[in-house]
């Protein structure tokens, strides 16, 4: 947080943060966010789209939510949309008719995919208890394991605490967990085989019902150049799971773990649970 602050200046109008990062599942300090913003007169703006239900930003200091419909909201990789959260006020400067953003860009979706996704979003607390029960269960059983797994979930994960304390317990710890293969061409490996074992898809977004899963640094965060992606911790053979709606989740850890098996997953000491 000293390096948040000290990074603030006079042409400091925002602090943005992800309730989650992508792909690094680092957790922010939304309180502790709020106060600074609140100190220095600043907004603060939490993009939320891997933890809907899960963490409640504006009930812990955040002005602004921001989320991506098309992920775990909308839940079926059927539509693009976003979705802009705030006080009327701020809502009504967005579609003012002379210089609102929303009027001027026009960022509005159609009537179908409008209804579409509110059709979905009725079923999204069901929806994310199952993939937080699923992630947690598999993070779980992989690090058991012996694999480098993280997840917001496990104890081992470093703001694991942090994550008690703002998180809503009733939707567990949410659907996304990564996992190390060692190597890109390892990853590319066990994602290949996975899909091929009906296991789930090989592709960038998130919060379907089948499991996604990407290797981030050459994919979704392909724009970070190498020497920033070392320096961060992303590293080449780390993959973000999306873990999807599976009613028998036992069943899909064995077959996940026969082809980590199969391409011979580098393991790191086992961690006890």
């Amino acid at each position: 947080m000293a390096k948040v602050e000290a990074s603030i200046n006079e042409s400091t109008k925002i602090l943005y943060c992800e309730s989650v990062s992508n792909p690094l599942l680092e957790v922010a300090d939304i309180i502790a966010l709020g106060k600074l913003a609140k100190k220095y007169d600043l907004a603060l703006v939490v993009d939320n789209t891997f933890s809907p239900l899960q963490i409640s930003p504006a009930q812990l200091g955040a002005d602004v939510v921001i989320h991506s419909l098309t992920k775990f909201i909308n839940g079926t990789s059927d539509t693009v949309g976003g979705v802009i959260c705030g006080s009327n006020e701020f809502v009504d400067s967005l579609r003012n008719v002379n210089d609102g953003a929303s009027m001027l860009l026009g960022p509005v979706m159609d009537s179908l995919r409008s209804a579409s996704v509110l059709k979905n979003l009725r079923t999204l607390h069901i929806r994310m208890k199952k993939h937080s029960d699923n992630a947690l269960y598999l993070a779980k059983r992989f690090e058991e394991d012996g694999y480098k797994v993280m997840y917001p979930g496990l104890p081992s994960h470093p703001q694991h605490e942090l994550y008690n304390s703002i998180h809503n317990p009733e939707y567990g710890y949410g659907g996304l967990l990564t996992l190390d293969a060692g190597s890109l061409e390892k990853a590319d490996d066990l994602m290949e085989l996975m899909q091929e074992s009906n296991l789930g898809y090989l592709a960038v977004s998130l919060g379907f019902y089948k499991t996604l899963f990407n290797a981030p640094g050459t994919a979704t965060s392909s724009e970070i150049p190498e020497d920033e992606q070392k320096q961060m911790g992303l590293t080449a053979g780390l993959i973000r799971f999306s873990i999807g709606l599976d009613n028998h989740i036992e069943r899909t850890y064995k077959e996940m773990k026969r082809c980590m098996e199969k391409i011979n997953i580098k393991k790191v000491t086992p961690v006890k649970i």
